[in-house]
């Protein structure tokens, strides 16, 4: 019998194509919320149904669809060629749920596939991960490297820019063991296992890709990542266990012990930016901010931005990405935008506060002990991905008909005052590098 997999809420509109329409006698799986639709096609004989968004590779209820379906036979995924990203998470999630072959059907015909099928851990000795985002969505990936090195695999680290780039130099020295590779070194790289997230300019053939543009917008990143990392090696990943290299830079000591302030946002996402940054240099005595010239030019010039001046504070805009992780390291606390440098900031172990406006809580916050986030909690956040309402945040589109009071009625006084928790706090004891596990006990 014939499986048709339909990943995505609302597929079914885009128009079928016409070989799925004929089909008769057919399995149909799709999203519970699309059954009532999907039971109106003919053919469909039996409807399993998925909540909770699209099949993607890091869904935890994954391995739960094997007993609901068989598929040793033929295995349909309609693809709707308009939305080009998410093809290869689905296919990844089909072949470790058993697919063996795929037919991908969409608007310009029908390609055959092979799936990736899920490994025997048991002969698996090295594992190469591949990321490509922002940098705080890359440092959230390092959470696999340290299971990886937890549980005795050699591991190797690919980390892109979204932006273009490389991010290798801020992640060497992360973890004992680890080889960091640049995109030149990693195309001729082997390893017996290669997760790829979101880099398709490095995707091989066996890879397992995940897309984190499919998940829910409230399902958190790095816990998304640590269930794709079981859902393919059976073996667990802590999320909040990030790590990032720049042990080998030592700051200068006068900027060692003192407040770091990180005003920064990526290009385009100018609405997360905190607009009172300047006026909390003024409360505090003798800050750093730490940040790219870029980021001032943007507080100078934006209209729902209000100035960063020195008023005796420090300005590092010049750093590399190695020693901006030397200045957070050795921060008393740092407040900042969500933004890399928020990531980073965590991922060091430094007191980390991190003011959020209209990007998701739920999916962007820093898991660490060490992490604060202050949010006013209003009904119109978070606006991330919204494509309607009185607020958008989206790549380029940062418009907001209600003025940003997210974070304009943020006060420089809820911030001192989450601040002066940061600081009493301290700095937790980083744990260790987790052990490998000795040769001969590797979990299967």
């Amino acid at each position: 019998m014939t499986v048709l997999v339909l990943p995505e809420p609302g597929l079914w509109r885009t128009g079928l194509p016409a070989p799925l329409i004929a089909m008769g006698d057919a399995v149909v799986v799709c999203p519970a919320e699309d059954r009532q639709d999907v039971e109106r096609l003919p053919g469909a004989s039996r409807i399993v149904t998925f909540e909770g968004g699209s099949l993607t590779p890091s869904r935890p209820d994954l391995r739960a669809l094997v007993v609901r379906l068989d598929l040793s036979g033929e295995v349909v995924l309609i693809r709707d060629e308009t939305l080009p990203r998410a093809w290869d998470a689905y296919v990844c999630a089909l072949g470790l749920v058993g697919a063996k072959a795929l037919r991908l059907l969409g608007q310009s015909g029908e390609t055959a596939v092979t799936p990736p099928r899920r490994p025997d851990m048991g002969a698996v000795r090295s594992l190469l991960l591949t990321a490509c985002s922002g940098i705080g969505n890359v440092v959230q990936t390092t959470s696999l490297l340290v299971a990886a090195r937890r549980h005795g695999l050699d591991a190797a680290f690919c980390p892109v820019s979204d932006a273009g780039g490389s991010l290798a130099p801020l992640f060497r020295t992360a973890l004992p063991g680890l080889t960091v590779l640049t995109p030149e070194q990693a195309h001729g790289f082997e390893a017996d296992l290669r997760l790829n997230i979101e880099c398709r300019a490095l995707l091989r053939p066996g890879d397992f890709f995940h897309s984190p543009y499919r998940d829910p917008v409230t399902r958190h990143e790095a816990e998304a990542y640590a269930q794709f990392f079981a859902n393919v090696t059976g073996l667990p990943a802590s999320p909040d266990e990030s790590a990032v290299g720049g042990h080998e830079a030592v700051p200068e000591a006068a900027l060692r012990g003192r407040v770091v302030l990180c005003p920064g946002s990526k290009p385009g996402w100018d609405s997360k930016r905190w607009p009172h940054f300047g006026a909390l240099v003024r409360r505090l005595e003798n800050p750093v901010v730490l940040c790219r010239q870029q980021d001032l030019k943007a507080y100078a010039t934006l209209d729902f931005l209000a100035p960063i001046r020195g008023n005796g504070a420090t300005l590092v805009t010049e750093a590399s990405l190695p020693e901006a992780a030397a200045i957070l390291r050795h921060a008393a606390a740092v407040v900042a935008n969500d933004c890399g440098l928020a990531h980073m900031a965590a991922a060091t172990g430094a007191p980390t506060l991190v003011l959020f406006g209209p990007s998701s809580l739920g999916k962007n916050r820093p898991l660490g002990a060490n992490a604060r986030t202050l949010s006013l909690g209003l009904g119109c956040q978070p606006c991330q991905g919204a494509t309607s309402g009185p607020g958008r945040l989206a790549p380029g589109d940062s418009r907001c008909d209600l003025g940003y009071p997210c974070l304009a009625d943020m006060t420089v006084d809820m911030v001192l005052a989450e601040l002066q928790r940061c600081l009493k706090t301290g700095k937790p004891p980083m744990p260790p590098v987790p052990p490998i596990t000795p040769e001969g006990t590797r979990h299967a």
